[in-house]
């Protein structure tokens, strides 16, 4: 004997069901508008500081910055800092976690399906004929028929197996604003990652010219002691002539001492700096001593890039990130907003087995339940609009964030340019100054070797070029330092490996700056087409995030 049992129509008519399905996949696209606050800061068309990009000219190409300095040895540290720095791989290991986020929070779109089995020996005095019971996840208003009449067992096996799915129909978008904010969240750490390359590459940089300078500096101080030393010889042989006083010969003394004693913390200087390089390349410290010899071929860039703030803020991935968080802040107020409305649910649960009494003959049966349910808030004490006010306080604060980031980005571009081109004007002005001290040293030692100049002179001119030159490699050391700080603040070091999730639906309206944003939280999650592949009428693709007039 077998028994089998579905839910009666007059219960739940199967053409209600549908219709209801109809009405669901129609209102779908339904979404919640969210205003955005007002900036109060506006773009400016150009900088002071920086020459202008001619109109439809292409961006300069900042990515990898520190190939147009011809300097291989640099650029190799650089790349090997690029994959095994500590700060990228955690900055990476965060993106990673993120999408696994992103996926935990994309799994609400689909329903819920769960499957169920059991098998005991059982006095059965109820109705139900088998122990495990149907396990839909709680709190969902599903209403499932349940089996009212079946034979009892006094004695016996039982055995069975159950499928239940569950399916939250998201009619006004709070799954997907949920999912929308992680999404941001994930595009957030991904500008991270971005931001954790443009310091290593910049720091790499930085440290490897300092390195450098206080290569070169050392060479001039070798040099430097050997004249000292030269003069104190001179004064103490003119002393002993009686051609000179005793405080003569001190001082020339006190002046090769105070050369010598530069040495030391120059040579502890230049071994910080390469220790310093090798941990970002992520090596021990021990495993870098010294730097290859520098290839003649390296040059500072003579032209600045051009730019507009809008490059910069499209590539700083500090106002890239601030913008991402304004964005995830939109679809979690869209998501509190929509905890207003109704949530609608499908779920559909289905058992079968078999009961075999030790008494009498085995049975079949089977049930199938089909249902759906709705949910609305009548009373909770005001907790949901309570909720979305503090998530609009929180994007007003989050939207004044992205502001100062991006005035706080213009400010550095302003001060790298004009710092840049004053260490410039006063590298030229010193470099002169310099030559010139090299060529007076060289008329006095010719002067001296003639006959006709005195040895003191000669070796006090030597010791003034040697002085102007060492002043023009440290300004030379802070031109190429604020080279690389001008291509820090510009937002250079980082290229943009987009994951094929950048490339999915946005629903987020254009942000002006200086105007209001109006943003529709949830994409259109019932297009016939996959998510990344939806309709530019329902979901505009915006994921470059600036351009000339703002944040798109």
């Amino acid at each position: 004997m077998e028994f089998l049992v579905r839910t009666p129509s007059d219960f739940f008519p199967l053409r209600l069901l549908a219709s209801a399905v109809a009405f669901a996949t129609l209102s779908a696209c339904t979404t919640v508008n969210v205003d955005m606050p007002e900036l109060q800061t506006s773009l400016p068309m150009q900088m002071d500081a920086a020459s202008p990009r001619a109109p439809g000219s292409p961006m300069a190409d900042l990515a990898n910055w520190w190939q147009t300095l011809d300097d291989p040895v640099l650029t190799g540290y650089i790349d090997e800092g690029l994959k095994r720095n500590t700060d990228v791989r955690v900055a990476l290991a965060r993106v990673k976690e993120a999408r696994a986020y992103l996926g935990v929070a994309e799994s609400t779109y689909y329903p819920t399906v769960e499957a169920t089995a059991g098998a005991g020996r059982t006095r059965q005095n109820t109705p139900v004929p088998i122990q495990n019971q149907l396990n839909l996840p709680v709190n969902l208003p599903i209403p499932l028929p349940q089996v009212d009449t079946q034979p009892t067992m006094s004695l016996g096996n039982t055995h069975g197996f159950g499928l239940n799915a569950v399916w939250e129909v998201d009619v006004f978008g709070s799954r997907h604003s949920d999912a929308e904010m992680v999404h941001q969240l994930m595009l957030g750490a991904q500008e991270q990652q971005h931001g954790a390359q443009l310091l290593v590459a910049s720091d790499i940089a930085s440290h490897y010219f300092e390195a450098r300078g206080a290569e070169r500096r050392l060479i001039l101080l070798q040099q430097g002691v050997l004249v000292a030393r030269r003069l104190h010889q001179y004064a103490q042989g003119r002393f002993k002539a009686g051609q000179t006083t005793a405080s003569e010969v001190d001082r020339a003394g006190l002046q090769v001492d105070y050369t010598e004693s530069q040495i030391e913390p120059l040579k502890a200087l230049l071994q910080s700096h390469i220790r310093r390089i090798a941990v970002l390349m992520g090596r021990a410290p021990e495993t870098l001593t010294s730097l290859p010899p520098q290839p003649a071929s390296f040059h500072l860039p003579t032209a600045l890039p051009e730019v507009m703030p809008s490059d910069v803020l499209e590539r700083r991935p500090d106002v890239r990130g601030a913008a991402r968080k304004v964005r995830s802040q939109v679809a979690k107020l869209g998501s509190a907003k929509a905890e207003l409305f109704p949530k609608f649910y499908i779920g559909f649960g289905g058992m079968a087995g078999r009961m075999h009494p030790d008494a009498m003959e085995g049975n079949n049966f089977s049930v199938q339940s089909l249902g759906i349910g709705m949910r609305l808030p009548l009373l909770e004490g005001g907790r949901i609009r309570a909720n979305i006010a503090a998530n609009q306080a929180q994007l007003e604060g989050v939207a004044a964030q992205y502001e100062q980031a991006v005035l706080t980005a213009l400010e550095d571009v302003e001060n790298a340019f004009t710092a840049k081109k004053a260490f410039d004007a006063r590298y030229d002005k010193l470099s002169s100054s310099a030559r010139l001290a090299r060529r007076v040293a060289e008329h006095k030692q010719a002067l001296f070797v003639s006959g006709t100049e005195l040895l003191q002179p000669a070796l006090e001119a030597e010791a003034t070029a040697l002085q102007r030159e060492d002043e023009a490699i440290q300004v030379d050391v802070s031109r190429a330092l604020y080279t690389v700080l001008l291509y820090k603040a510009l937002g250079g070091g980082w290229s943009a490996q987009r994951d094929a999730r950048s490339t999915r639906y946005c629903c987020t309206r254009r942000w002006a700056v200086g105007g209001p944003l109006n943003a529709t939280t949830g994409p259109c999650p019932w297009s016939r087409r996959p998510p990344w592949r939806l309709a530019r009428h329902h979901c505009r693709r915006a994921w470059k995030v600036f351009d000339a007039q703002g944040v798109g």
